[in-house]
């Protein structure tokens, strides 16, 4: 019978190449001017999200994502806010005007317009929740890496390398008279893929158009395809797919709007 032990060295190289895609904390900085629960009683809505340009902006389907998610946590948040439903918020005020790149007509998200400001207020909504992306960027590299295994041989009875053993079980009869040692070595390449994504989560006072809440977040994730080889390098994995903007940015919207006064 054979009983495998990693050598813990593997499990810490392992585990190395593991965290790029595991969970991690996004960056975060706020600043605020309102009172501790300076929201209690008001009505918010998800206003829109904008792009600076067409390297930056995820797409039409990846931004409904996220202003979806972004209005869950909003709501999910805010216990003693009344926060309305994107859908209530195009019925009644319209969508907020499409901001197109220069030169080309392609959709980088929406703008904030001082018409739509006016009829959100004007609707009974107090304050608009506006994200602004300021990066997407996208990188890959090939890792490769040998980790050793190393296996001890056991009895339960019998012989084992040429040496008798008691009729017992090995801890009682074989002991370390007939328990052997053996090693394995595995080479690993590893495609990773990661993308990094920064944004601004501001909160506007419809009354002013002032920002009073806003957070600076920036969150960084990866994906890893990985061959292995015990008789050789194994041939390179393709490249995986980065983890999606919209994937990215549920953990950062989280942690944002966590930190709303409530």
């Amino acid at each position: 019978m054979k009983h495998a032990a990693l050598v813990p060295a593997f499990v810490l190289v392992l585990l190395s190449v593991a965290l790029v895609s595991c969970r991690s904390d996004p960056t975060l900085s706020v600043t605020s001017s309102l009172p501790r629960h300076g929201l209690r009683g008001k009505t918010l809505a998800i206003g829109g999200l904008t792009a600076p340009g067409t390297n930056i902006y995820p797409g039409q389907e990846e931004e409904s994502i996220i202003l979806v998610n972004a209005e869950h946590e909003l709501r999910k948040h805010l216990k003693h806010s009344r926060v309305l439903s994107m859908a209530a918020v195009q019925q009644a005020v319209g969508h907020a005007p499409a901001k197109f790149s220069s030169g080309v007509p392609i959709i980088l998200g929406s703008k904030l317009s001082p018409a739509f400001m006016r009829k959100a207020r004007g609707r009974g909504i107090d304050c608009l929740l506006w994200i602004d992306l300021r990066l997407n960027s996208v990188d890959a590299d090939t890792r490769q890496n040998t980790f050793t295994r190393t296996f001890r041989n056991s009895c339960s009875c019998g012989k084992v390398n040429g040496k008798s053993c008691g009729g017992g079980s090995c801890a009682s009869g074989c002991s370390r008279s007939c328990g052997s040692y053996s090693t394995e070595s595995e080479n690993v390449v590893s495609k990773i893929a990661r993308r990094t994504v920064g944004a601004s989560y501001s909160l506007l006072d419809t009354a002013t158009g002032h920002v009073v809440w806003q957070a600076e977040s920036m969150l960084t994730r990866g994906n890893v395809r990985s061959n292995r080889s015990t008789t050789g390098v194994p041939v390179p994995p393709t490249t995986p797919l980065p983890p999606t903007e919209s994937a990215i940015m549920l953990r950062m919207t989280h942690a944002a709007l966590d930190r709303l006064p409530q």
